[in-house]
């Protein structure tokens, strides 16, 4: 036994981790093999119960909770139900102390994180958090914060952009063509992904060439359903690819479910004043549904899109923590406007999944776009410049 711990620590303070070349063709496939071979040494376990990774708390990312294909349609977005449970499981087998993110995140700073500290946070607000998510947590008792969006909350239509790939993926077999409803002048056929790409692209742009508002936008994807042989009017009864609506997130359990801020639109301007009316309108209508006393720290960058100038003006908004989909272990030295998560998906394997929760994998190098990209953050002002500021 003495003889495999040694092992283990040699693995991974004697140079095996840092010998691994730091460059951005890290494969997956040798990653997997690392991962393989730290377990069956004893690795994972090692790293899991070392100060290192007490001083770090991982930040679980999810976005949608299949109800239908979802998860067969977008599996970098969507997980089904069974692989959240699943994951959940996982967690609670290994003894990790599920935290809600607030307190995880004051923790984090105050440098008095429990051992195995993980919080879990759900992106966007679809109907399909209420339905498929929360039973799970409810089952684990594993607290959540969920970052609404609530313009389409509001406005009781499909998010546009979402379900119009999706209906274009729904109609992958109709033999059909988009082009006559995007004044596009060659053919738009949507059978292979690459085709389905280009046809959600020219979509777009026509929606946005004409100045589409919600309801035209909504318009414009039930004549390209029609043309694929879609059933739109299931998808708006079953309100598939929807916000949840204001009362259902008005009823969500508080004990369970904080309610965090992703702006109203889903967009992250770089105007300064538009970037701020985004806060304010996402701010308005979650004092509305969830009461005035409702502490509003924490943001989470849509779609993953940073810039230096935000910090100072989402300090500017009350916001104090705001998170990012970079793959990492957030650290107490960490900027806590730039604070990592990692994204859970179907692609995600249960190997993958144990080595981010050990915390082995935040040891091990990551490709670039998998890492804070300094150019981002020319002009931003750190909490450090504010202080110093203020004396």
């Amino acid at each position: 036994m003495a003889a495999r711990w040694s092992a283990a620590f040699d693995f991974v303070e004697a140079g095996f981790i840092h010998s691994i070349p730091r460059n951005d063709a890290f494969p997956v496939r040798l990653k997997d093999v690392v991962y393989k071979i730290a377990r069956a040494l004893g690795v994972f376990a090692l790293v899991r119960d070392s100060r290192w990774r007490r001083n770090r708390l991982l930040i679980l990312c999810y976005h949608g909770v299949s109800v239908d294909d979802e998860h067969v349609w977008d599996p970098a977005l969507y997980v089904t139900q069974d692989k959240l449970r699943q994951r959940l499981q996982v967690l609670r087998d290994g003894a990790y102390e599920i935290l809600p993110l607030a307190e995880a995140t004051r923790r984090l700073y105050d440098g008095t994180l429990p051992p195995r500290s993980v919080a879990i946070t759900f992106d966007d607000g679809a109907v399909d958090f209420e339905r498929r998510a929360l039973p799970v947590l409810r089952e684990f008792n594993a607290p959540a914060t969920l970052y609404l969006t609530t313009y389409y909350s509001v406005r009781r239509l499909p998010v546009f952009n979402t379900v119009l790939s999706y209906v274009v993926w729904k109609g992958r077999g109709s033999g059909g063509d988009v082009a006559p409803l995007c004044e596009w002048p060659r053919a738009l056929p949507v059978a292979t992904p690459a085709e389905r790409a280009e046809a959600g692209t020219r979509l777009r742009e026509f929606a946005r060439r004409m100045d589409l508002d919600a309801e035209q936008k909504n318009a414009l994807v039930s004549r390209v359903a029609a043309a694929l042989g879609v059933d739109f009017q299931d998808i708006l009864a079953r309100e598939l690819l929807h916000i949840m609506p204001p009362e259902v997130v008005r009823a969500l359990p508080r004990a369970l479910v904080d309610v965090q801020l992703h702006t109203h639109r889903h967009r992250t301007p770089r105007d300064r004043e538009q970037f701020l009316r985004e806060i304010r309108d996402n701010v308005a209508i979650m004092r509305e549904l969830r009461g005035d006393d409702t502490v509003l720290e924490h943001f989470c960058y849509p779609s993953g899109e940073y810039f230096g100038e935000f910090f100072e003006w989402l300090r500017e908004s009350g916001v104090r923590y705001a998170t990012t989909c970079i793959p990492d272990l957030a650290a107490q030295s960490g900027d806590p406007m730039l604070i990592p998560r990692f994204v859970d998906t179907m692609g995600q394997s249960d190997l993958a999944f144990e080595a981010w929760v050990t915390g082995f994998a935040g040891l091990l190098p990551h490709r670039s776009e998998y890492r804070i990209d300094g150019a981002r953050l020319a002009g931003a002002v750190t909490l450090e410049t504010e202080v110093a500021r203020a004396r």
